[in-house]
Parts: C-alpha cells; sequence; structure tokens
C-alpha cells in the first residue's frame, strides 16, 4: 500500500461521480490480494475516507461565504435547516455514511449551515471507523474464504457474458426512466391535470 494508492481513494471519493463503495471496496480488493495488514488497511482507509468528507464540509463552507450563494438561498429555509440540523446534526452526519444517495449532501449542508467543527469532526470520525471497519472485515474475509484474485480471474474468463449482462441491465434502466419520462409529460401535455 502506497501513499498513491491512499491519495488516489480519497481523490476517488471527493472528485467523481463514482460510488463511494465501489471506490473503496476496489481499493479493499486490491490490498487484499495483495497480502497487506488489514488494520494497517482499515487504519489508512479510515484516514482517507476521513478526509474526504472534511473536504465536503469546508467546500459547503466555503460555499456559504460567497455573497451570491448567500441571497440565492432563502433566509426561512435557512433558519429551518439550522435548526433541524441543530437538532439532529450529528445523528445525521453519521448515519449519512450508510446511506448512498445522501451520503454526499448532508456534509455539503452541514458545511452550509456551518455545523460546529467538533461536532462534524466527532459525528464524522466515529462513523467512518465504522463505515471503513466494517467494509475492510468484509473484504479481508471474503478474501479469506473465496479469494478476490479467484473472482476477479472468473470475471476475466467470462468478460464478454459479463459485459453483455451490465450493458442489458443499464440499458434496461435507462428505458424504464426514458419511459416515465414520457409519461410525465403526456400526463403534463393533457388538458386537465
Amino acid at each position: 500500500m502506497e501513499i498513491i494508492e491512499l491519495l488516489r481513494l480519497a481523490a476517488g471519493i471527493m472528485f467523481t461521480p463514482i460510488s463511494d463503495e465501489v471506490i473503496l471496496l476496489s481499493s479493499l480488493g486490491i490490498w487484499a490480494a495483495d497480502g497487506v495488514n488489514p488494520y494497517g488497511v482499515w487504519l489508512a482507509s479510515w484516514g482517507m475516507v476521513f478526509v474526504a468528507f472534511l473536504w465536503f464540509y469546508v467546500v459547503g463552507m466555503f460555499f456559504r461565504s460567497i455573497p451570491l450563494f448567500n441571497r440565492w438561498m432563502s433566509t426561512k429555509w435557512l433558519n429551518k435547516a439550522e435548526k433541524m440540523l441543530s437538532r439532529y446534526g450529528f445523528w445525521a452526519v453519521m448515519v449519512s455514511f450508510f446511506v448512498p444517495g445522501i451520503r454526499h449532501p448532508i456534509h455539503y449542508v452541514a458545511g452550509i449551515m456551518r455545523m460546529p467543527l467538533r461536532k462534524y469532526v466527532t459525528a464524522t470520525l466515529i462513523a467512518s471507523s465504522i463505515y471503513t471497519g466494517v467494509w475492510t472485515g468484509l473484504v479481508y474475509t471474503f478474501d479469506e474464504k473465496v479469494g478476490v484474485e479467484f473472482v476477479v480471474g472468473l470475471l476475466l474468463d467470462r468478460l464478454p457474458l459479463v459485459m453483455t449482462i451490465v450493458v442489458l441491465v443499464v440499458g434496461f434502466i435507462v428505458l424504464r426512466w426514458r419511459r416515465k419520462l414520457h409519461k410525465e409529460e403526456i400526463i403534463e401535455k393533457t388538458p386537465g391535470f
């Protein structure tokens, strides 16, 4: 495990639209296949995930300081969000690590709403340690029982079949999405709705 691999993990979480699980699991799988100590992997990945999510908080704080952004947000919305964040903020940050789709926005909002730094850092440290610990344990247990190299080899041997399945699933999802949009357009154009 080299520093560049750890930086790649943090940068992947911060700057790519790829799911955090995919990025973390691919890094953990590589390290497990290389036989890197799981405790070292857990500590290193914990640190990188913590830094990545601290970045989201800082970006949120930056946007809050932009006058145009402040004017764009209504005072009513800001007051409501600040009240909610002061009430549930610690738990919202902790739970967000385990709910894809709200993971990043919650951390941006915590920065925008200027959640107290001590509270934010504590919640993020605890949640990121549990998050990376669970995934590290699962990947290393899987590697011990089945073997990451075995699964990757199996997938590579059947690459045309795997790619066909992936393309079919993605195509099905896109078609369903387009059909839903088309139905919504028809409903909007229909008089009386």
